[in-house]
C-alpha cells in the first residue's frame, strides 16, 4: 500500500488521499453509537471520495447493509467493477433503466404511482417505498398510503423511508417528520406489510431520537464532516488534498498576479505556483481569500484561482523548492484545513467542495 501511494504521488501532479482506516473507524464508531443497521451513501461517486475504492471497503463490513446511489448508472458502474453489497438507488427508476435494474440487480426507491406502474409491469419484486414528510421534493404524500398499500400486493417492500430536510437546523420540523412517519409506518403494519428496514435518518438525524427505525441511511458523517454543529459522533476526515509546488520566482513590489491583476504586491515577494486550480475542485472564491498549508505553515493565495494553478504568497517561507508538498485539504504538522473551512470561506457546505474534487486528482487509498 505504501509503495502504491508513493507510485501516485510521484506520477501525479496533485491527489487526495483516502484514509481506509478512518473510514472504518467512522462506520464503526457510527454503529456502535446508534445500534442500527447502515445504508452507506455512496452516490457523487462517493462524495467526490472514489465510489468504487469507498464501496472496495464499505462492502467488507458486515453492518453496512446497503451502497446508496442517486442513479442507476451510477449502480451499474459500480456493478461492472465488482461490487457485490446490495446497492439502492434513491433517485427511483425511469422506464429507459429498467433493463439496467433487472440486469444489475438494483433495487429502487419508489416515489409516486408511476414508479409503482413500472415495477409492477416488469416484475421489479424488491423495492424501497419512499414517504414524503415535508420535503416537498420525492415521495408518496402520507394521505396517499391508504391507496398505496392497496396497489403494492406482489411486490416485496423491504424499506420504508423518508428523508430529512431539515435535521441541522430546524429540530421542531424534523421533530414533527418523525412523528408523521411513525404514524405511516404503523398503518402500513396495520395492512400486514412490515418492511424488513425503516430508516429516515441522515446524518444530522442521528442527533434525534428514533426508536422505531432500523437502519440509517448517511453520507457525510462516515467522510468524516460534521453535519451540524451538535453532532457528538467523533468521526474523523478520510480524504486529505495535496499538491505540488510548480515554480518559485520573485515579484516587485507594486506588480500584480494573476488573471486581472486582482492582488497587487504590497512590497518585495516570494511566489510560488500550485498545481491545483478550479479545474481540480478549488473554488474561484477562495482567490485573495483562501489558504493553503506548507511545512506547516499557513499560506495566503494571491489573485485569481486559475483553471489548473493557484499562486501564494511564499515571502515568509523559507527552503522552498518545486515539487514541495503542498495541503489543500488535510493536516500539515499542528495546522489542519477541514472542508467544513473552505466551505465557510465560500458560503456553502462541505458536501459541495468534496463533490467539486475533479477526476484529474488521483484518489489513493493509504
Amino acid at each position: 500500500m505504501i509503495t502504491e501511494e508513493k507510485i501516485y504521488i510521484k506520477g501525479f501532479r496533485s491527489w487526495a488521499e483516502i484514509s481506509r482506516d478512518r473510514l472504518i473507524h467512522n462506520v464503526k464508531t457510527i454503529y456502535s453509537s446508534i445500534n442500527k443497521q447502515i445504508f452507506a451513501v455512496v452516490k457523487a461517486d462517493a462524495y467526490g471520495h472514489g465510489a468504487l475504492k469507498i464501496s472496495k471497503i464499505l462492502q467488507e463490513i458486515p453492518y453496512v447493509k446497503y451502497l446508496c446511489v442517486a442513479t442507476a448508472e451510477e449502480g451499474k458502474e459500480l456493478r461492472e467493477k465488482g461490487i457485490k453489497k446490495d446497492i439502492l438507488v434513491l433517485g427511483g427508476i425511469l422506464r429507459d433503466e429498467i433493463k439496467c435494474f433487472k440486469e444489475y440487480s438494483l433495487v429502487p426507491v419508489v416515489s409516486d404511482f408511476e414508479q409503482l406502474k413500472i415495477v409492477k409491469e416488469n416484475n421489479i419484486q424488491k423495492i424501497h417505498i419512499k414517504i414524503d414528510t415535508g420535503m416537498h421534493r420525492l415521495g408518496f404524500l402520507p394521505d396517499e398510503v391508504e391507496d398505496l398499500t392497496k396497489k403494492i400486493n406482489g411486490l416485496k417492500v423491504e424499506g420504508l423511508m423518508s428523508h430529512f430536510p431539515s435535521a441541522d437546523t430546524d429540530p421542531e420540523f424534523t421533530q414533527k417528520q418523525i412523528t408523521e412517519f411513525e404514524k405511516v409506518v404503523k398503518k402500513f403494519r396495520s395492512y400486514g406489510i412490515d418492511p424488513e428496514y425503516v430508516h429516515l435518518q441522515n446524518s444530522a438525524g442521528l442527533m434525534y431520537d428514533c426508536d422505531y427505525c432500523n437502519a440509517v441511511r448517511i453520507g457525510i458523517s462516515i467522510y468524516g464532516e460534521k453535519p451540524s454543529e451538535n453532532f457528538n459522533i467523533p468521526v474523523k476526515t478520510v480524504m486529505s488534498v495535496r499538491s505540488k509546488i510548480i515554480t518559485v520566482k520573485e515579484i516587485k513590489k507594486g506588480q500584480t498576479v494573476s488573471y486581472g491583476g486582482r492582488f497587487k504586491a504590497d512590497r518585495d515577494m516570494k511566489i510560488g505556483v500550485v498545481a491545483f486550480g478550479y479545474a481540480d475542485g478549488l473554488p474561484r472564491e477562495l482567490s485573495n481569500r483562501g489558504y493553503f498549508l506548507i511545512n506547516d505553515r499557513k499560506v495566503q493565495i494571491v489573485g485569481t484561482v486559475t483553471m489548473d494553478m493557484t499562486i501564494v504568497d511564499l515571502t515568509d517561507i523559507e527552503d522552498i523548492k518545486p515539487m514541495d508538498t503542498v495541503t489543500i485539504v488535510g493536516k500539515d504538522g499542528k495546522n489542519e484545513i477541514y472542508f467544513d473551512d473552505i466551505a465557510k470561506m465560500c458560503r456553502t457546505i462541505p458536501y459541495e467542495i468534496m463533490c467539486r474534487i475533479s477526476k484529474r486528482v488521483r484518489r489513493v487509498v493509504v
